[in-house]
C-alpha cells in the first residue's frame, strides 16, 4: 500500500499530542545498570542480563520473569563453550559455593521448566537453573554479593573455566523489573516485596500460529499485500502478539510475509468487542509532512505503555535506518517520536544519537 498524505485532522492530532508526551518516555536503547541490561519482550516477559567474556569463553546470565501474577523468576545460563556429558557446573558468590550442578542431571531437568511464551533463547548451550527455592537462594546470594563465578567443566578434562560475572547493578536491574511489571510493593516483588497481592503485569498474549487469529482478523491480514504468505515455522518465531485494550478490544501485531535479510515487516489489526476488524495505519514523517503507512518493521510492543516501536535497519549492523515510536490513544496509534540516520558506516549502533525528525525542534506553536 502506497503511503499517502494524512488529512489535516490527523496531522493536528499528532502535533497536539507530541508536546503532552514529550516527557519521560522509553528510550531508544535499552536501559543498563553497570554491567547489567534490562528489557521486556512483546508479551511483557522481562529480563535482566549480564554478558561476560573470559578469554574465548562467554557466559550470558539472564533473570527472566513472565507477566503472570504467579510467575516466579527464572535464571538461564548460556555459554558458547562445549560442555561435556559429565562434569559439574558450579556457582560461587564471592568465593562461597552456592550450588554444584551435575551437567547430566541439569540437562535431564530442562524439559520440566516451562519457558515463558515467546521467550527466544540465545545461540549456544543454554540451561535453566533449578526453579523454586534454588533460584531464590541464588538470587539472594547474588543481590548481596559483588561477583558471581560460574565454573564451566571442560570437554578435554582440564581444569574448569571460571567466568566471573560482576554483580554491581544487578539489584537495580531487578528493581527495574519489579517496577516495569508493576510488582513493587506486592508479595511477588523480587527486591521490595510488600503486602499487596500479586497481580498480572501489563502484557500481551503470544501468537504462535496464524490459526490463533479470529476469522475477522485473519481476513484483514490475508487481504493486505501478501501478509499471509508466510511459513508457519517462521510465523512462530516472530513474536506476534494480541494486545488487550480497553472495552474488550484487541490490537494484533502480526508479521506480514517472510523476513528480509535485516528486517521483518508487520501490520497492526484492531478487533473491536463486536468482532469487527480493521487495519491500523501509522504516521511517519516525510520532507513534506506526515504520511501514513501500513508497515511496521521489526515491531516491538511495549505493554506497560501501550506503545509500538518500529526499527527499520538500513544494514545488517543497524547503525543506519529509521526508528519510530507510537502510542495507542484509544482509537489509533499516534506518532510520538521518529529518528533517522542515513550514514551506513558499520559503526556500533547508537540510536540515542540519531537525528530526530519528530517532534520537530523548530516547529511553531
Amino acid at each position: 500500500m502506497t503511503p499517502r498524505l494524512l488529512t489535516l485532522p490527523i496531522s493536528a492530532a499528532v502535533a497536539l499530542l507530541s508536546a503532552a508526551v514529550a516527557l519521560a518516555q522509553p528510550g531508544r536503547t535499552v536501559p543498563s545498570f553497570e554491567s547489567w541490561t534490562v528489557d521486556c519482550g512483546n508479551t511483557g516477559v522481562c529480563f535482566a542480563s549480564s554478558f561476560t567474556r573470559s578469554q574465548s569463553v562467554w557466559v550470558d546470565l539472564r533473570i527472566v520473569r513472565d507477566w503472570h501474577a504467579d510467575a516466579q523468576p527464572l535464571v538461564r545460563l548460556t555459554t558458547n563453550t562445549e560442555l561435556p556429558k559429565d562434569g559439574t557446573l558450579t556457582f560461587r558468590v564471592d568465593g562461597t559455593e552456592i550450588e554444584a550442578l551435575p551437567i547430566e542431571q541439569l540437562r535431564e531437568m530442562q524439559s520440566a521448566v516451562k519457558a515463558p511464551a515467546g521467550f527466544r533463547p540465545l545461540g549456544g548451550e543454554g540451561f535453566w537453573y533449578p526453579t523454586g527455592p534454588a533460584t531464590l537462594t541464588l538470587l539472594n546470594a547474588m543481590r548481596s554479593g559483588k561477583e558471581l563465578t560460574v565454573g564451566l567443566p571442560s570437554v578435554s578434562g582440564t581444569d574448569p573455566v571460571a567466568v566471573p560475572v560482576p554483580l554491581q547493578g544487578m539489584k537495580a536491574s531487578l528493581l527495574w523489573l519489579d517496577n516495569r511489571q508493576d510488582r513493587t510493593g506486592t508479595v511477588s516483588a523480587i527486591v521490595t516485596p510488600g503486602t499487596e497481592p500479586a497481580k498480572d503485569a501489563p502484557h500481551a498474549v503470544a501468537l504462535m500460529s496464524a490459526d490463533q487469529l479470529p476469522p475477522e482478523v485473519a481476513a484483514v491480514w490475508s487481504a493486505n499485500r501478501l501478509c499471509s504468505n508466510i511459513d508457519p515455522t517462521i510465523f512462530a518465531s516472530l513474536n506476534a502478539v494480541r494486545a488487550p485494550l480497553a472495552d474488550s478490544a484487541s490490537l494484533y501485531i502480526i508479521p506480514c510475509g517472510a523476513p528480509t535479510a535485516y528486517n521483518s515487516p508487520y501490520v497492526a489489526v484492531l478487533a473491536g468487542k463486536d468482532g469487527a476488524a480493521r487495519q491500523v495505519h501509522v504516521a511517519r514523517m516525510s520532507e513534506k509532512g506526515p504520511i501514513a503507512t501500513d508497515l511496521i518493521y521489526n515491531a516491538r510492543w511495549i505493554p506497560a505503555d501501550q506503545q509500538l516501536v518500529s526499527y527499520f535497519k538500513g544494514s545488517g549492523v543497524g547503525e543506519c535506518g529509521l526508528w519510530n515510536r507510537w502510542v495507542w490513544n484509544g482509537t489509533g496509534l499516534v506518532l510520538l517520536e521518529e529518528a533517522a540516520r542515513t550514514t551506513c558506516d558499520a559503526t556500533e549502533p547508537d540510536l540515542s544519537n540519531w537525528s530526530s525528525t519528530w517532534p520537530l525542534k523548530n516547529a511553531s506553536n
